[in-house]
């Protein structure tokens, strides 16, 4: 080992260090003076950021772009503060896939407050105690993610998606147990379990597996309770101390989850790449589908259509539905305008970014 070679580079890096430092000192100061020029507009601008960040990665393509994309989000969520320090609430508990797509979409620089359920999110975006909300709308295996909606279908009007990201789903079985055959249940979010049903059917076939609020309630769960285990995070994991029996037990290599960030007030403006409606349509043969067809005609692509039943009427429904394309755009105008004569209620849940 070259010591006086080892010495003079480290010193290197600590005045490299130090000069990223004083960069990001800047960068702040610079932050601030941008929010006393904005005033009252939004501090949150989803779509400038996720420009920032593909920029960055197209003129550094020799850093590793996942990597820089994470250290360059705390950056901006950190200056994103010193403009106004925004609170979001999401799904707990610490370390659910909830409280990780939060943490991507926002950065540390963000108050986060975790919440028991969905509707609490949305509550808490009402009543003003979180400025943003991160909630699960679709999983790839399991589909729509049905309370989101429900919760969305009863929401105040001001609340608006603005922007939608994709969160990879990695599973791990945790336990404070030091091996398989010491397991004896298997607890976790229903939907954990069934996107894992084929690797529990093959390592711990006739296990009982136990359905929990949220997986990182079911790390919880199996922290404090010998011979269980929990399909959960990594980050669930090592919070509660878990050891890792098995990595990466979901049976699909592609499961996904996308999440929608919401908020209130005016949306900030951007290149929206996809629109979000909620709609009822008189209980009559035909009613669905002549709603539908001016998004036809108009030639959008539609890439979610679900029914919900509505509580006051039973076995009638209200409808999401999601197209590419902002509702600015003219053709899409003129399809929403033809389409709310033809329905009962239409609410734009949103025309934001997505973030693959």
């Amino acid at each position: 080992m070259d010591e006086v070679r080892l010495r003079a580079l480290r010193e290197r890096i600590d005045e490299l260090d130090e000069a990223l430092a004083v960069l990001l000192e800047r960068r702040a100061e610079t932050a601030r003076e941008i929010g006393a020029a904005k005033g009252d507009g939004p501090t949150y601008d989803p779509a400038r950021e996720a420009r920032i960040l593909r920029n960055l990665q197209a003129r550094h393509p020799d850093l590793d772009p996942e990597a820089l994309g994470a250290v360059h989000r705390e950056v901006i969520s950190l200056c994103r503060g010193v403009q106004r320090h925004l609170s979001a609430a999401c799904l707990g508990p610490e370390g659910s896939f909830s409280h990780a797509a939060a943490l991507r979409a926002l950065g540390h620089g963000t108050n986060l407050a975790l919440q028991p359920d969905l509707p609490s999110v949305f509550r808490a975006l009402e009543e003003g105690s979180a400025a943003l909300g991160v909630v699960p709308v679709e999983n790839t295996l399991e589909g729509t993610v049905l309370p989101t909606l429900d919760a969305f279908s009863r929401a105040a009007p001001e609340v608006r998606v603005l922007r939608e990201l994709r969160l990879p789903v990695r599973h791990v079985l945790a336990s404070r147990e030091p091996a398989l055959d010491r397991i004896r249940e298997v607890h976790s979010h229903p939907q954990a379990l069934a996107q894992c049903r084929l690797w529990l059917a093959g390592h711990l076939p006739g296990t009982p597996q136990i359905p929990e609020a949220s997986t990182s309630g079911a790390a919880e769960r199996a922290a404090r309770t010998p011979g269980t285990a929990c399909l959960c995070s990594r980050e669930a994991a090592g919070l509660r101390g878990l050891t890792v029996l098995a990595r990466d037990v979901q049976d699909h290599p592609h499961n996904a989850t996308r999440f929608w960030v919401l908020g209130t007030g005016q949306a900030p403006e951007g290149n929206p790449r996809k629109t979000s409606l909620l709609f009822t349509v008189p209980h009559r043969p035909g009613t669905l589908l002549d709603a539908l067809d001016p998004l036809r005609e108009a030639g959008l692509n539609l890439t979610l259509i679900q029914s919900r039943p509505l509580p006051e009427n039973p076995f009638e429904y209200f409808f999401c539905v999601d197209f590419q394309g902002p509702a600015e755009a003219p053709e899409a105008a003129r399809a929403l305008e033809a389409m709310e004569a033809r329905c009962f209620r239409l609410r734009i849940l949103g025309s934001y970014p997505v973030e693959s």
